[in-house]
C-alpha cells in the first residue's frame, strides 16, 4: 500500500491507472474515526455505526484519493447478478458521499467522469473493471451467491454495453482483498454451487476442510468474460484483523470498499 500522510488512511491504489485518468483503489480498516466494533475506517452506512462518523470516513478516503466532493454511486447489495448503469442524473439528494442507493444490485457501470462507484465488503470480493481508453469503469461486489449467480458476467456485459472493451490493451480487472481459501470453510452445497461453475474456486482450509477461493473463482469468471489482464490482491481479510474488516471473523463489524472513478481533469492523487 502506498504511504499516506499523517492522519490519512492507507489505500491500495492501482498507481499506473492514475496516469491514465482513472482512480481505482481498495480501502482498508486503518486510518479512520470509528469505534469498536467498527474501528476505524468503516465506510458502510448499513452496519449500525454512527452516520456522522461513516461520512467523515468516506470524506477522508475521497480526499486521499483526490476525489473530495465527488458524488458516490452505490447500490443495495443483495448478493445478486444485477448490474446497473450509474450517472449523476440518477442520483438523489444528499451529501456527495451519501446519495441514496441506485437500486438493489451488486455491480455498477459508468462512462461518466467525476462519479465514484463504490462497493462495500467485509470478506466478499470487491472487483474493479477499468478501460482507460474507452473511458468506462465498473465496480462489482462478488460473494459466493453473486458469483454463482453470474454477477461477474453481468458486470462484464454492462461494461461492454457502455463502450468498454474487456480485451482492450489497456483494460484491467482488479480483484481486491477478500476472505481466502485458508479461512473460508463452507458446506458441500455452497462449495458445489460455486465450484461447479468455476472449478478453480474449490479449495481447502489450512485444517484440510472444504472451502472456497472466492478470488480465484472471480478471476476465472473475469477471464471467461474476456478480461485478459486480471490482477488479484491476494490478501485474506480474515487473516489480517489490523488491516481488514471480516464478517466471518468478527460478526458485527465495518466495511471496506472498492472505489473507482474516471477522474475529472482537476482531480489527482493526494
Amino acid at each position: 500500500m502506498p504511504a499516506a500522510g499523517p492522519g490519512w488512511p492507507p489505500v491500495l491504489v492501482a498507481e499506473d491507472l492514475l496516469e491514465q485518468g482513472v482512480v481505482a483503489a481498495f480501502s482498508s480498516r486503518a486510518g479512520g474515526l470509528g469505534r469498536p466494533p467498527h474501528q476505524s475506517l468503516n465506510l458502510g452506512l448499513h452496519v449500525g455505526d454512527d452516520v456522522r462518523t461513516v461520512l467523515a470516513n468516506r470524506r477522508r478516503t475521497a480526499t486521499v484519493l483526490g476525489l473530495a466532493g465527488l458524488p458516490w454511486a452505490t447500490v443495495r447489495q443483495v448478493h445478486s447478478a444485477a448490474a446497473v448503469a450509474a450517472s449523476r442524473d440518477r442520483l438523489g439528494q444528499g451529501p456527495p458521499e451519501a446519495k441514496p442507493a441506485l437500486a438493489e444490485a451488486d455491480a455498477l457501470v459508468t462512462a461518466e467522469a467525476g462519479l465514484v462507484l463504490a462497493v462495500l465488503a467485509a470478506d466478499c470480493v470487491p472487483v474493479l473493471l477499468v478501460d482507460p481508453a474507452g473511458r468506462v469503469v465498473a465496480a462489482v461486489h462478488a460473494g459466493w451467491r453473486g458469483l454463482a449467480a453470474g454477477v461477474v458476467e453481468a458486470a462484464a456485459a454492462g461494461f461492454t454495453r457502455a463502450g468498454g472493451d474487456p480485451a482492450g490493451p489497456a483494460t484491467v480487472a482488479l480483484v481486491g482483498p477478500a476472505i481466502g481459501p485458508c479461512c473460508y470453510e463452507v458446506g458441500a452445497e455452497v462449495r458445489g454451487a460455486v465450484a461447479t461453475r468455476y472449478p478453480g474456486a474449490a479449495a481447502t482450509t489450512r485444517a484440510g476442510r472444504p472451502s472456497l477461493d472466492l478470488a480465484a473463482g472471480t478471476a476465472e469468471a473475469l477471464r471467461r468474460s474476456g478480461f485478459e489482464r486480471v490482477r488479484v490482491a491476494g490478501e485474506c481479510t480474515f487473516d489480517h484483523p489490523e488491516r481488514f474488516f471480516s464478517h466471518r471473523r468478527d460478526g458485527a463489524t465495518g466495511r471496506q470498499a472498492g472505489l473507482v472513478a474516471l477522474a475529472p481533469p482537476e482531480a489527482g492523487p493526494r
